[in-house]
């Protein structure tokens, strides 16, 4: 799934492998490099949103072990850049950039951040925005995917 639409800008930007090894028992994938205070391994389901906000002090970088991520990014003009990540590419959401992620089916991402992200300190380094898959400009790269599951949805759904 190596292809990227932009809307406006060309700040988001699919970054392979630096390195893929592989022989008979099977493979190691260099990934790029990414100054790392933290690691997380993030299961989503299909049709689900995350993101929405922007860092105030963290860069992170994201890479696609299975599934697919449909990446937002808002550039400096309320443009919308976006990206449509598959298996074994990444993409980088700079520290104070405005970014959201849309899962059109069942993924896994590794993510690598420049920020202790323990504790309470993520949720208080991140600043909501509104919702970047509700802007008119993204809804051609979300054709197809259904209802899309949001923290608020979840909320309304089940209480």
């Amino acid at each position: 799934m190596s292809s990227q639409h932009t809307t406006r800008s060309d700040t988001a930007q699919i970054i392979p492998p630096e390195a893929v090894h592989a022989d008979l028992r099977g493979t190691i994938t260099a990934l790029p490099h990414f100054d790392t205070a933290g690691t997380m391994v993030i299961e989503s389901e299909a049709g689900s949103v995350r993101g929405n906000h922007y860092h105030l002090n963290e860069s992170h970088l994201m890479y696609v072990v299975s599934g697919r991520m449909i990446y937002l990014e808002e550039d400096d003009d309320r443009g919308i850049s976006v990206a449509d990540v598959g298996p074994g590419e990444s993409v980088i959401s700079p520290k104070g950039v405005p970014h959201a992620t849309v899962f059109p089916e069942h993924t896994v991402f590794v993510t690598l951040s420049d920020w202790d992200r323990r504790g309470h300190r993520y949720e208080d380094e991140i600043v909501r925005v509104d919702p970047l898959e509700e802007r008119p400009e993204v809804a051609p790269y979300l054709e197809g995917i259904g209802e899309l599951l949001t923290g608020e949805f979840q909320k309304r759904r089940n209480g």
